[in-house]
């Protein structure tokens, strides 16, 4: 009796918790759309989206950025070392951390196309890539890593098998082949010299001042408080910007926070091109709009300082660059959203600069 007693009170008190705590979370879950609303509701500008509704805007500036949207172990050994995908899994890729220096990219390039200058197909820049990545766990280091690429190049050479065959058995391969491929995958082919190597262009005409650095997450505030998930290449107002890649023209026109801004998909869809800041009352180059198809080293517009207002064509920015975006594209579910892949294109275009091509372009 006494301990029935002594717990009546105890009972009532954890039931009354219960009920605290249960309006508690009510109330919390009731806040939260309201607090979407507010946060992720802001147009998207100096970070690229296909989509420029107001409505549909988010969070997108930090994809990449989110845990959920990291790829998990399962979804990773979903696809097989030859990039095939098995049934009844979580079918693409939903995070890609790019993180392989310009001096690998620049020692893989030099390597594969002194394979080609031999005749041989046995080193493949992109398989090359995936190889290193489960190596060293996508934690690449310079040194050590053009060692890998030497020594993979000459068992490639001596036994005369593939990248695979010399990697073996490793779930992660074709994980990393289909990200590298989504990167590179419209790359490489015949150049306009003749020859056949690393077909994309640097973003900015041959002959103009340009400078830039890796600044890739840094923060943004205009707005709402964001990570950048572009490149900026500093340079002067009325320099050709020609496209890296060809594809289709999906966006041409005005955002309040890229200004004049031109936007690019790929053929294959896997890519998504971002250019933003275009210059004030003549942004585009001729023939430049929404639908048209162009090709890489195309000009498609002209440097300036536009964006971050809602009223068109003018200048809020207070340095002449171009804002260039690339978004990865797996699914379509991944067009617009906190799903969205934009990665870091610091060592890209350094790759591009020593590596790719050059356009020649007047300026107008």
């Amino acid at each position: 009796m006494i301990l029935t007693y002594i717990n009546i009170p105890i009972i009532r008190h954890i039931k009354l918790m219960k009920v605290i705590i249960t309006a508690l979370c009510a109330l919390a879950f009731a806040l939260i759309p309201s607090l979407n609303a507010t946060n992720l509701s802001a147009d998207k500008g100096d970070y690229p989206l296909l989509s420029e509704s107001t409505e549909e805007s988010v969070n997108a500036d930090c994809a990449g950025f989110f845990p959920e949207t990291r790829q998990t172990a399962e979804d990773v050994t979903a696809i097989s070392d030859d990039g095939a995908r098995n049934e009844n899994k979580n079918d693409f890729i939903k995070w890609v951390d790019f993180k392989v220096p310009y001096e690998v990219l620049k020692a893989d390039y030099e390597l594969y196309r002194a394979a080609r200058a031999k005749g041989t197909s046995d080193f493949d820049f992109i398989d090359a890539l995936a190889y290193l990545a489960c190596k060293n766990g996508n934690s690449f280091e310079t040194k050590s890593d053009k060692k890998r690429l030497e020594k993979l190049a000459s068992r490639l050479s001596e036994e005369h098998i593939t990248v695979s065959e010399a990697l073996g058995e490793n779930k992660y391969f074709g994980y990393y082949r289909e990200c590298y491929k989504a990167i590179f995958g419209g790359s490489f082919g015949e150049r306009a010299d003749g020859t056949n190597g690393l077909t994309a262009y640097f973003p900015l005409a041959k002959g103009y001042w340009f400078s830039h650095y890796d600044d890739f997450g840094n923060a943004r505030s205009y707005g709402f408080k964001r990570r950048h998930l572009g490149h900026d290449i500093m340079g002067s107002v009325g320099t050709p910007v020609v496209a890296v890649e060809g594809g289709e023209v999906v966006e041409c026109g005005w955002n309040r926070y890229g200004g004049w801004r031109v936007g690019i998909r790929s053929a294959d869809k896997k890519r998504y091109y971002y250019y933003a800041h275009l210059r004030k009352d003549k942004p585009f180059f001729e023939g430049i709009e929404k639908g048209v198809t162009v090709v890489a080293g195309q000009p498609i517009g002209y440097l300036g300082v536009t964006g971050y207002s809602t009223k068109e064509n003018v200048n809020m920015k207070t340095k002449p660059h171009l804002h260039l975006g690339l978004q990865l594209i797996f699914d379509e579910s991944q067009v617009d959203g906190n799903g969205e892949i934009w990665i870091d294109l610091y060592s890209l275009t350094r790759f591009w600069l020593a590596c790719g091509q050059r356009a020649e372009v007047g300026n107008n």
